[in-house]
């Protein structure tokens, strides 16, 4: 083999970080398909029965939270990941209710969801930490967590799963995608 082309080949490896060069899949979330949001409804219709204790528990959750369309790229991102990430542990716990099929369905959109923001949080434009302005809704969406009851958790999460990935996915993708800041 040319030494040319395996120099290449390392460069480009080192670059990439992975030989199959793995990088940030933003194009894929620039629209949501019909059966998504199906199954996004699905699983909010069933919990049409919650009392207002669900929307008290939903209103806590995102007090103060930021648009996602107003923060910079690293911070779009971190947002964006930790509330798809709480998405996929409620989801991963409801895992065996009554609704298996929307519940699966969301779940592993969420779960690919997840992985590729892990990609994208991995590379160089990326990586920086929280910023000041992001830090206090963190701190305060940590705490939820761990103050919250397991049942408001969830009540807060799949109320807030439409939203999550038509606006906030959506507009971390479209700003992503088109290079705006």
């Amino acid at each position: 083999m040319d030494f040319r082309l395996v120099a290449v080949i390392v460069l480009a490896v080192a670059v990439s970080g992975s030989p199959h060069g793995s990088h940030c899949h933003v194009s894929r979330y620039l629209s949501v398909s019909p059966t998504d949001i199906t199954a996004l409804r699905q699983l909010q219709d069933s919990e049409k029965d919650m009392s207002s204790n669900a929307t008290r528990c939903y209103r806590r959750m995102m007090k103060h939270k930021p648009s996602v369309c107003d923060l910079e790229p690293s911070d779009r991102l971190i947002l964006t990941l930790e509330r798809v990430s709480l998405a996929a542990d409620v989801l991963t716990s409801m895992s065996s209710s009554a609704l298996s099929d929307a519940v699966s369905q969301s779940l592993m959109a969420f779960l690919t969801l997840r992985d590729d923001l892990m990609i994208c949080r991995e590379s160089p434009e990326y990586r920086e930490p929280a910023s000041q302005r992001l830090r206090p809704w963190l701190h305060h969406l940590q705490r939820f967590k761990e103050t919250a009851s397991p049942a408001c958790v969830q009540d807060a999460v799949l109320l807030g799963l439409i939203s999550l990935r038509v606006e906030d996915v959506s507009c971390w993708a479209v700003r992503n995608l088109s290079g705006e800041t």
